[in-house]
This record gives structure tokens, sequence and C-alpha cells, in this order.
């Protein structure tokens, strides 16, 4: 696959910005490591499903023109969008709305969706876990 055929998703840190991951023309999500893309979910448009262990998970559903919902139990609903240009948006109800990201490449809307739906929470996860142990 080249990199013609994958939209490329990168998440906005400190520095600047990061690629986190991809979303492949095969439809299926990829997180980058060590620079190879390992398989963490699939696009069914417009459904975004999570690899679980023993199966996999519908997380939310994203339209063309690329508003992003959620299935959470907590923070379900709108969760946020991807502007023309590529930003990515997130969008709360406490804490407004933040540019957390862009997507370049074909897919923007879906690749916005794996951003917001995968990535991103994962991050939060780890962020948490690491608070928990010091």
């Amino acid at each position: 696959m080249t990199t013609v055929d994958r939209t490329t998703i990168y998440k906005k840190n400190l520095y600047g910005e990061v690629a986190v991951g991809y979303v492949g023309a095969d439809q299926v999500i990829y997180q980058l490591r060590w620079d190879h893309g390992v398989a963490v979910g699939r696009v069914n448009q417009p459904r975004i499903w999570r690899k679980t262990s023993q199966d996999e998970r519908e997380l939310g559903t994203f339209t063309l023109d690329g508003r992003v919902r959620s299935h959470g139990l907590f923070e379900g609903g709108a969760i946020g969008w991807v502007d023309p240009d590529g930003v990515v948006v997130q969008a709360g109800l406490i804490l407004g709305e933040e540019e957390v990201g862009r997507v370049a490449g074909p897919q923007p809307a879906a690749a916005a969706a794996a951003l917001l739906l995968i990535f991103l929470p994962d991050d939060a996860e780890a962020n948490k876990r690491a608070g928990r142990e010091r």
C-alpha cells in the first residue's frame, strides 16, 4: 500500500504533531508503531469498529461531511468533526471545542473518526494508568 492510498492521522502534542496511524485503502485502521502499521480497527461506512481481544466493537459513526458521533455510555453523541482543510476538532460540553489533530488523504471523515474514537481515548486511558502508577 502506498502513502497515496492511505489517509494519515496526526495528533497534536506539545511540540506540534505526530503521525499516530492511518486508514488504508483496505478500510483497515492502522496504528503506527516503529513506522509499521498494526491493525486496530476498521471502517464500515459509516461505522468505526475497534478490534478487541475477543472480537470487535462498534464505537461510533461518521458522516461524509465529517461529523463524528460516539456510542459511548457517558460521552455518547456528537464528539467532533473534520474541517475541509483536514483539521480535526473535538467538541465537548465542558471544555468546548479544541483542535486535536489533522488528517491528510482520500478518507478524511473516516480518519477523523478514528482519531476521535480510537487514538485519543487510548491516549487518555494510557495517561490515566500512568497517573495511577506513580
